[in-house]
């Protein structure tokens, strides 16, 4: 049975029927996207079976020769009155990449010789079987007047620009600022990067939507497969974990074991609405691209307009920024089945905040289980000092941020670079933390390293000697940073049997 929506119309609920991607392509129009008019339709599949059981296409071998014969057969299918209804005040559609002027008794077979090529794909995949003619993919078809451009375009995260290929005919300037902005606008609607095609038809229109792949660098790997042999790997490894902080930037280095981000980076008081799609993009491209990595976030910490009360504290009592961070949390974690989304718990000064933060977690109904990790990150001396006590209220794990512990121990602003030479003065530090990192070891709670002095010689050095579980670097770290973790852990190896 052949049915026949337009793009508008199409709601979640349609995805089986005519395809996820057209039912995006139909968000974007209720979403006020310049959205080509347009309608999409499935296949006749009953009519399809019948004629190719008729013909006995039961073997790969002689469908070539009765194709001809099974094509007219089913150019004698009259046009369904559904679709004249629907396309009666049209004379010249997009059915894929190719416009079909006329009538809508050359759509039809232009739409019939598509499903039927589908099913020809399949025969010589997988022999003819019963349901060959089932499940074909709807055919969107784009109402056209008159196209003067095409082309598609995308966000292309390795060049962090959007990238925009024209097929036929010319774009002008205008058209391509429009259509940059589009592209951005609809990534962060849509939550998921995606290739859109365009035309240009009495304006910019888009006129189909695609699942986008990060293309490979294959100039690349055919060069290192000229040098090393197919059983040799001179990457180094390391047992410590890599995390990336991905707070600004979109997503380029993959070789990473997990995610940070810092919300209070992304999400601004000052653009509420706007910020807080950022955040939620952030999270769902992360949680996609390393679908087996954990992504921790970190509730925001933020300390300016309340007089310098920050972190846990702010959270509790400003309800507004709470919920919005709770909100995109739950988005990505529910709504989109991401479960691989974490959260961190930002600098607290003492257990009643740890403790009084978590239950409004658990009003908003992001409890601690197996699913769903709660970290903690320690910033000032008195979470190490009593650091049992934190333990005893259930973390999942914990969070140095040796920068702040190290300020707040010395008595300095690691902010400030007049006194950023203090950084160097690491002794103090890595006693401080050497009890404290003893009993997460016997609590078996692994801990992370957030901040520039993570990636000082002596701290790293001491952190591997200690055990660490992971270390947050910055995007431009990435690449460099297993083997900087490697030779240290060389280091450890060699001092240990010397």
């Amino acid at each position: 049975m052949l049915e026949i929506l337009p793009i508008k119309l199409l709601r979640d609920e349609d995805a089986p029927i005519f395809g996820p991607l057209n039912v995006v392509l139909g968000k974007l129009a209720r979403l006020d996207f310049p959205v080509a008019n347009g309608i999409v339709v499935t296949a006749p599949e009953l009519h399809l079976k019948t004629v190719l059981e008729y013909y006995d296409c039961a073997h790969k071998e002689i469908f070539e020769q009765t194709l001809i014969l099974v094509k007219k057969e089913i150019e004698k299918t009259p046009v369904p009155e559904i679709l004249i209804s629907e396309t009666k005040t049209h004379n010249k559609f997009l059915l894929g990449s190719q416009a079909t002027p006329g009538s809508v008794k050359e759509l039809w077979i232009a739409l019939l010789h598509e499903w039927l090529e589908e099913i020809k794909k399949r025969l010589w995949k997988d022999g003819f079987y019963p349901g060959i003619a089932q499940n074909l993919e709807p055919k969107l078809v784009i109402f056209l007047k008159k196209p003067e451009a095409s082309g598609i375009a995308f966000f292309d995260s390795l060049q962090d620009d959007v990238v925009i290929n024209i097929q036929t005919g010319k774009l002008h300037p205008n058209d391509q600022r429009k259509l940059f902005e589009i592209v951005q606008d609809a990534n962060k609607k849509l939550f998921i990067p995606h290739e859109y095609e365009w035309i240009i038809d009495k304006g910019l229109k888009l006129t189909g939507i695609k699942s986008y792949t990060q293309p490979v660098i294959l100039s690349a790997i055919e060069g290192s497969l000229t040098k090393v042999s197919p059983t040799s790997n001179d990457k180094s490894k390391s047992t410590v974990k890599v995390f990336l902080d991905l707070s600004k930037g979109l997503v380029i280095e993959r070789e990473v074991d997990g995610i940070y981000i810092s919300s209070e980076k992304i999400f601004d008081l000052n653009k509420p609405q706007t910020s807080w799609e950022e955040l939620v993009f952030k999270l769902v491209e992360c949680a996609h691209t390393f679908p087996n990595s954990p992504i921790l976030m970190k509730l925001a910490d933020m300390s300016e307009g309340m007089g310098k009360v920050r972190g846990a504290l702010r959270l509790i009592h400003q309800k507004s920024l709470l919920d919005r961070l709770c909100e995109a949390l739950l988005f990505a974690r529910n709504k989109k089945e991401l479960r691989n989304i974490h959260v961190v718990i930002p600098f607290v000064r003492g257990v009643n905040e740890l403790v009084g933060l978590k239950r409004e977690l658990a009003v908003r109904k992001l409890i601690r289980k197996n699913n769903f990790q709660v970290w903690l990150e320690l910033a000032v001396p008195e979470n190490v000092i009593n650091l049992e006590d934190y333990l005893t209220q259930g973390v999942d794990g914990i969070v140095l941020n040796l920068d702040e512990l190290s300020a707040h121990l010395s008595g300095y602003d690691h902010r400030e670079q007049e006194v950023s030479f203090y950084k160097h003065e690491v002794t103090g530090l890595l006693k401080f933390l050497e009890d404290g990192i003893k009993l997460l070891h016997q609590s078996k709670i692994p801990f992370i390293a957030y901040g520039s002095l993570s990636l000082n010689p002596t701290v790293l050095d001491f952190l591997i000697e200690k055990g660490v579980y992971g270390i947050v670097v910055e995007r431009f770290e990435a690449p460099s940073i297993t083997e900087l973790l490697h030779n240290a852990e060389k280091r450890m190896i060699l001092r240990r049997t010397s």
